[in-house]
């Protein structure tokens, strides 16, 4: 089980990127096998992570599709761009820096995680499509790296975490804390629960 998890999101990221750079969707419709990529990247990365503090793993999911948020105003377009066309300058590492500077001023676990997130996106996007300003407002120039390095990358991850012990991950860390409060709320509404047998009645109509 430890290992069909690392194995499902490189096979989420490489589906996906096959749609995208084999089919070449529409670019408003990009997005549905876009998105569900950057997610499975961000967790092959928390997968070979070390727990970090609560609410950073979330954070970092969240953070890996926050970045997109730059093309909402294109998605409102008559004409939406196509996928040669360049990514927004928003895709920089100025757009990370408010939010780790906030991050760091609240010392907020979640703030810092989104922060990673975003670079993550970034990461990703550098090997797929037309590639991300990172240096802008110094330069405009887009930077690239072959996709075979990216999705190589995405395997040695897979195959690191499918290796790795039992040891817990930050992608654990990130899900435990919903399991826990799904568990105390069965708990709880199971105690509340009418006990007929131990009563001796039952309800009306049964």
């Amino acid at each position: 089980m430890r290992r069909a998890v690392p194995l499902g999101c490189l096979a989420a990221v490489l589906g996906c990127d096959w749609v995208v750079l084999r089919r070449r969707p529409r670019w408003i419709v990009t997005g549905i096998f876009d998105h569900p990529a950057h997610l499975a990247t961000a967790a092959l990365v928390l997968l070979n992570l070390a727990p970090r503090p609560r609410g950073w793993g979330r954070g970092f999911l969240a953070g890996s599709l926050i970045a997109d948020v730059d093309h909402l105003p294109l998605a409102l377009r008559e004409e939406h761009p196509t996928l040669d066309d360049p990514r927004p300058v928003s895709h920089c590492l100025l757009a990370i820096a408010p939010v780790a500077a906030v991050a760091g001023a609240r010392r907020s676990p979640p703030l810092a995680g989104v922060a990673a997130g975003m670079l993550a996106h970034f990461v990703r996007d550098l090997g797929v499509g037309t590639g991300v300003p990172l240096a802008w407002p110094v330069s405009r120039r887009a930077l690239r790296v072959p996709y075979p390095v990216y999705a190589g990358a995405c395997a040695v991850l897979a195959v690191r975490a499918g290796l790795r012990k039992s040891a817990p991950n930050a992608l654990d860390a990130a899900t435990a804390g919903k399991a826990r409060r799904c568990a105390r709320g069965f708990r709880v509404t199971r105690g509340r629960m009418p006990n007929f047998r131990r009563s001796g009645s039952l309800p009306r109509g049964l």
